[in-house]
């Protein structure tokens, strides 16, 4: 299978304002900086521009969800002792929005207006695309899944134009803050970057021949990496992985995923794989799984480029003929 090692287009990053809070510096700043990531993404790209600096923390755990978090105790402490804060904003961490008003770290919000914006021109050249002849996207919901953001994807880094925009955040954030670090953060950029944009080229080139492979995600969250590679999401099937759907619920899913001639549903750990057996049963869609929070990614150099081959590699082999 070639897929994930060829290249193709070149990428470029946003020149975006990141929204950056800097308070009183904390006393020594020629110690490493305690620098504490919101979810695992974001730690992922901050240990790669910190490398060979110090390990960054994150807050949530393994398996659990922004959009449902509440903190701890032992969170809390985090947070007051942390020297920098990377957050994506409170369309997503909304349970962050007070505390860190309360901090005295650096805070980095890494969600802009510019970037909300750009995924809004996305999804509308995205439908009128489908509007012309293709696959009208469709939306099934059951009840509310605490996935309510607003109207704006918060999944920023699901696309790695985003991610690139990310990294420079980050680095300009910490060089200003702690410049003593600056060779060594401005090396590490760059080495992301060049890394970044050769495996988005190796992705653009393996996802071209399956632009037309229509499927079904059951958790609407990774619009910016489907519009970045041009994929055809025809639809997504909410359902709340904390609720087993019964039996009229179930029949009315996979009514979902045959008349949507789907070849492929994507699901999350979350999500029991009986219940992802029962909506697929006599569909024909073969199923597969997609973490995109990158649960089991190792830190440091090329944390976040393990991670998108991860993310990337179950839409390839579920959507190859």
């Amino acid at each position: 299978m070639r897929a994930i090692s060829r290249f193709s287009s070149l990428l470029m990053p946003l020149a975006l304002a990141f929204s950056i809070s800097f308070p009183a510096a904390h006393a020594n700043q020629e110690k490493p900086p305690s620098v504490v990531a919101s979810i695992i993404p974001v730690q992922l790209i901050a240990s790669d521009l910190l490398d060979g600096i110090v390990e960054p923390k994150v807050l949530l755990p393994a398996g659990a969800s922004p959009h449902q978090y509440s903190l701890k105790p032992s969170d809390a402490r985090m947070l007051t002792n942390a020297d920098v804060v990377i957050w994506i904003g409170p369309e997503l961490e909304r349970f962050l929005v007070k505390p860190l008003s309360q901090t005295s770290a650096l805070t980095i919000k890494l969600l802009t207006e510019e970037m909300i914006h750009s995924g809004e021109e996305d999804v509308d050249e995205h439908e009128h695309h489908h509007d012309e002849g293709q696959h009208e996207e469709d939306h099934y919901d059951e009840e509310g899944d605490g996935h309510d953001h607003g109207g704006v994807d918060p999944h920023i880094w699901l696309d790695p134009h985003h991610a690139l925009a990310i990294a420079d955040a980050i680095h300009a954030a910490l060089v200003q803050h702690f410049p003593h670090l600056k060779a060594l953060l401005d090396q590490n950029l760059d080495r992301f970057t060049a890394s970044l944009i050769q495996q988005d080229r190796a992705l653009m080139s393996a996802f071209a021949p399956l632009s037309d492979r229509g499927f079904l995600v059951f958790h609407d969250a990774y619009g910016r990496f489907i519009e970045h590679y041009n994929l055809m999401q025809l639809g997504s099937v909410t359902i709340n992985p904390s609720r087993k759907p019964g039996a009229k619920h179930l029949g009315e899913l996979r009514d979902t995923v045959e008349t949507s001639q789907a070849v492929c549903v994507f699901s999350e750990p979350q999500f029991s794989s009986a219940v992802v057996a029962s909506i697929v049963a006599g569909t024909g869609a073969k199923v597969s799984e997609v973490d995109p929070l990158g649960q089991n990614v190792v830190l440091g150099a090329g944390a976040y480029q393990r991670f998108l081959a991860d993310f990337a590699q179950p839409f390839y082999t579920c959507l190859a003929p």
